[in-house]
Formats: structure tokens, C-alpha cells, sequence
């Protein structure tokens, strides 16, 4: 014969205080700052302007829709794209 399981505990232990930390907020326009820098490493000025007008595209599209026209991250995205052109611009002839 075997035996029996130990009895569960009826009181639960309170929960850590470490998981019970509030949550830190997303924020989108830092999402797509670090997203453009990310995909812009060794880009040419060329394949920069090919990019801005990509970005400059969809931020069009995204004002025909209501629900995209006030997007923090595509405007954000947009703007860092515009950034990183005019410093490649400023930079010296066939800089990365």
C-alpha cells in the first residue's frame, strides 16, 4: 500500500514584491526611433532617400484611415528617417 500525498496548505503565501512591481509604459515613438536606426545601419544616402520616400509613402496612407492618422510611431519613424537624410547629407561623399 502507499502512501498518501502530503495535505495542501490552505493559506497561501502573499505574492513577492518584486512581481508585484507596476509595469513600465510603452512608449511608440522610442519603438520607431530605435527600429529606423536599427534597419538605417550601413545604409548609403541612396538606399536613405529610398527609405525616407517609403516612410514619407505610408505616413500618406496612413492619413486616408482615422484609425492610423494620429500613429506616435509612424510619425516618430518618419522623422528619424528625415534626421538621419540630412545628416548623411551634411556628411562627407560616401559615408555609411
Amino acid at each position: 500500500m502507499t502512501t498518501p500525498w502530503p495535505p495542501r496548505r490552505t493559506v497561501r503565501r502573499p505574492l513577492a514584491p518584486r512581481v508585484a512591481a507596476p509595469r513600465v509604459l510603452v512608449d511608440p515613438a522610442r519603438i520607431g526611433q530605435r527600429v529606423v536606426r536599427r534597419r538605417a545601419k550601413g545604409m548609403t544616402a541612396a538606399a536613405v532617400a529610398a527609405a525616407l520616400e517609403d516612410a514619407r509613402f505610408d505616413a500618406r496612407q496612413d492619413s486616408r484611415h482615422e484609425h492610423l492618422a494620429d500613429d506616435t510611431r509612424g510619425r516618430a519613424e518618419l522623422a528619424e528617417w528625415e534626421r538621419i537624410d540630412q545628416l548623411l547629407a551634411a556628411a562627407a561623399p560616401g559615408t555609411a
